[in-house]
């Protein structure tokens, strides 16, 4: 009796264990996504600025 006790709580803390390591992932690769995200958007607003001055530059020429 206490085996089979014992191999069960050992079979729960294992699904559970396995559980934590596919939140874990799962968090991690929506950090991952977010991070492309936002330098992405760090990289559109660079360019923005940059063509931005540069037709600024083009207009106090004339």
């Amino acid at each position: 009796m206490y085996l089979t006790e014992e191999l069960a709580s050992e079979r729960i803390r294992s699904h559970l264990e396995h559980a934590k390591q596919i939140r874990s992932a799962r968090k991690y690769r929506a950090l991952s996504r977010a991070r492309r995200t936002e330098q992405k958007a760090e990289r559109r607003l660079i360019e923005a600025w940059r063509a931005r001055a540069a037709l600024e530059s083009k207009l106090h020429m004339y």
